[in-house]
């Protein structure tokens, strides 16, 4: 999944809120068909202002509520969403604690 450095905190650390789901999911890729700098390049923004976290889908299935749905799109085959109760608090928190930063959100950003 992808994180843009505006989503950081104050310091440049990742927090619960990089997690949201938009349009009923949070989009992500499947490693299976994306490397994490293939996961950057589609950043609408300057891929140079993103990162790359993974979520281990055995432990993303664990949190109560989530569920894990490859979801691919025309241009994405990699297209997986992560559906279900990500806008709680509690959630977002299991989330981050699970998660893999996998290109580091650069830092501080550019102005």
């Amino acid at each position: 999944m992808r994180v843009h450095q505006n989503g950081l905190k104050p310091r440049g650390e990742l927090h619960a809120g990089v997690f949201r789901g938009r349009k009923g999911g949070m989009s992500t890729d499947w490693s299976r068909y994306a490397t994490p700098e293939e996961t950057r390049q589609r950043a609408t923004s300057p891929p140079e202002h993103n990162g790359v976290v993974g979520l281990p889908v055995g432990g993303v299935r664990e949190i109560q509520g989530l569920r894990v749905v490859h979801d691919p799109k025309d241009d994405n085959q990699a297209h997986t969403e992560v559906r279900g109760g990500v806008a709680r608090a509690e959630v977002r928190l299991k989330l981050l604690r699970i998660c893999e930063v996998l290109i580091a959100v650069p830092w501080p950003p550019e102005e």
